[in-house]
């Protein structure tokens, strides 16, 4: 299958501020302009997102906020979109770095990928078949 990765920047390699952590949409929102796709999601979390090892303080008092007030059950850690509260995956590896949409390209046949950089796209049509 072919696969078509739009990046609505430059290449995010090289950039502190889309690659670190402290560049992060909560402390950068120009880095992660408002968008929401849900096609494709699983490869992308599979692929791209991880089990947050060091739980920051902020993270472990909104959990227990949530649960506090009876936002059950709890699930852990999980990728499912479930009812109550859960620990989602971070694109952040241990040590701050980013994963960025980008390095998913490893998993694929180069020969079949398409990169645009400074994309923007208002629609995609996918067929199926050959």
């Amino acid at each position: 299958p072919s696969i078509l990765v739009l990046e609505r920047g430059d290449s995010p390699y090289g950039i502190s501020d889309v690659e670190d952590f402290r560049g992060s949409p909560t402390t950068n929102p120009k880095v992660s302009p408002g968008f929401v796709s849900e096609d494709g999601v699983q490869l992308v979390e599979r692929l791209n997102a991880f089990e947050q090892y060091n739980h920051s303080t902020w993270n472990s008092a909104t959990k227990d906020g949530l649960l506090e007030a009876g936002l059950l059950p709890y699930n852990g850690h999980t990728l499912n979109h479930l009812v109550g509260t859960k620990i989602s995956g971070s694109i952040f590896y241990e040590n701050g770095k980013r994963h960025t949409a980008v390095d998913l390209l490893q998993y694929k046949n180069p020969e079949n990928i398409l990169v645009p950089l400074n994309a923007t796209a208002s629609k995609i049509l996918f067929t199926l078949g050959s």
